[in-house]
């Protein structure tokens, strides 16, 4: 190829397959940069935004309650309690309350300003957007600045009064659902069953325990007058303390009078030596049937131990017929100063029938030792329980004998050997009450000179001298010169 013809082009020079090559590249590069624009600043606006709208969300959480406290000054002290609520402690008052009195200015800006937020609303997309926001600051352009204002208009965006976000008797519940499962319990405390919270708790803080509005020990009293009660001799300690919540459920329970568990588990938390006694065979209905305040006052009273009424006052409520046991001629001394009934009786359970301390004799020899239990254990009724002769409360005959003499002992020993109107065409000795005995001075009886019942030194129980002697006979039965005793001879 000549020159001439390079020069006049009609011949493509060497290398040009190169310059294409070099301007492919060069179009693959641009689109590539342009590729890596877009996704950082699609990954720059995603970013900006998260980050943006979770700092705000925290920035709002905590401006909020300085809003509130800006004119709520008093509540600021409140802070420094010991029990503080936890929307109130974090700063978000709006979780109860809605807010209120805020005015909403809005101002429609042309020029400058306008079309400034035009460029930035163009260039969104691109990485330049925080170069715009770091030189804006959002400051409202002045006309000076050639922004010129269109119109400005107001609005109230809250209520004119703050109002609680939910009805004041469900509002508590948006938080402590777990006290949901009191509602429906057979015994609710009156403010926690109407919603009444704050009639016990300060909504925002407290000095007392679980933001109570005021002292436990003051609390319970305004509502609950136990002025009389606190007046009596005796006091039951958690009373004496004001420690309520140590029996009662403040909310509600299951259990009658707000109990914290049913009475006879409740009361033997603190009475162990009485809770032993549930696994004895012989258990009285109150103590057995959870029923301890039958006999028992809860809070105060004026007989020990903390019982409803004196002795054996309490016992005749429930046992009318062994008060009229009491009525008899002869009874023993209950209500009295040296007896009452559970000197014999335990209130809540034995193993012994009657709920009687001890079995057999043993229970009448706690007061009758000395005179009875030494003769008697080694008399021939010694086998025969005191029960067969006596009655434990009261009687018609003396000493508290279950029938009159000689029934009592015919009971037992053959009547037509000893009653003078069985047998033998009236042989036997007599031993009716119509008869009289000068010797004891009383109507003549089984026991009034002859036999003793409780033994004696002698044979067949005699009182005074032994089987084989007359002396018996003697003293009824003498011939005294001057003076005639008895039968004369």
């Amino acid at each position: 190829m000549s020159d001439q013809e390079a020069e006049a082009g009609l011949v493509t020079p060497e290398g040009d397959d190169g310059a294409g090559a070099g301007t492919r590249r060069g179009r693959g590069m641009f689109a590539v940069v342009l590729l890596l624009l877009l996704v950082l600043s699609g990954v720059t606006a995603v970013t900006q935004t998260y980050v943006t709208g979770g700092a705000d969300t925290v920035i709002r959480s905590v401006t909020e309650n300085l809003e509130c406290l800006q004119c709520h000054v008093e509540l600021i002290p409140e802070f420094s309690k010991t029990s503080v609520h936890n929307p109130f402690a974090t700063e978000r008052c709006t979780t109860c309350h809605t807010p209120h009195g805020e005015i909403e200015t809005t101002t429609v800006i042309a020029g400058i300003k306008q079309a400034w937020d035009r460029a930035r609303t163009l260039v969104q997309w691109l990485p330049v957007k925080f170069v715009l926001d770091f030189f804006s600051d959002d400051e409202e352009v002045v006309v000076e600045d050639g922004a010129e204002v269109k119109s400005v208009t107001e609005e109230q965006v809250k209520g004119e009064e703050s109002e609680l976000v939910m009805p004041r008797d469900e509002l508590c519940w948006m938080c402590h659902g777990d006290m949901g499962s009191k509602v429906n319990v057979a015994y609710p405390h009156a403010p926690f069953a109407t919603g009444n919270c704050l009639d016990c708790h300060d909504p925002h803080a407290s000095d007392f325990g679980h933001m109570l509005s005021m002292d436990l020990d003051d609390l319970c009293i305004t509502c609950h007058k136990m002025g009389p009660e606190l007046a009596r001799s005796q006091l039951h300690p958690p009373v004496e303390g004001f420690h309520c919540t140590d029996c009662h459920d403040p909310h509600g329970s299951p259990y009658k009078g707000m109990l914290v568990d049913n009475q006879r588990d409740l009361c033997f938390r603190c009475h162990p030596s009485v809770a032993k006694l549930s696994g004895m065979a012989f258990q009285h209905g109150p103590y057995l049937n959870d029923a301890c305040t039958d006999c028992h006052e809860p809070h105060g009273s004026n007989f020990m131990p903390l019982l409803r009424n004196s002795q054996p006052a309490l016992c005749y409520g429930c046992h009318p017929a062994i008060q009229t046991d009491f009525l008899k001629a002869s009874h023993h001394p209950v209500g009295t100063i040296s007896l009452n009934c559970t000197d014999c009786h335990d209130a809540h359970g034995t193993n012994y029938a009657g709920l009687l301390y001890s079995e057999g004799n043993d229970i009448c020899y706690d007061c009758h030792a000395l005179a009875i239990k030494t003769s008697y254990d080694s008399s021939l009724h010694a086998a025969t329980s005191c029960w067969a002769c006596h009655t434990p409360h009261g009687s018609a005959y003396e000493p508290l004998l279950v029938d009159a003499q000689p029934e009592v002992c015919l009971a037992c020993h053959d009547a037509g050997l000893y009653d003078d109107r069985v047998g033998g065409g009236g042989a036997n000795h007599p031993v009716r009450s119509s008869y009289y005995d000068v010797n004891a001075r009383e109507p003549l009886t089984c026991t009034s000179s002859c036999h003793d019942p409780h033994g004696s030194l002698n044979l067949h129980m005699l009182r005074y001298f032994p089987a084989n002697q007359d002396g018996n006979c003697l003293i009824c039965h003498a011939v005294i010169p001057g003076n005639v005793v008895g039968v004369d001879f």
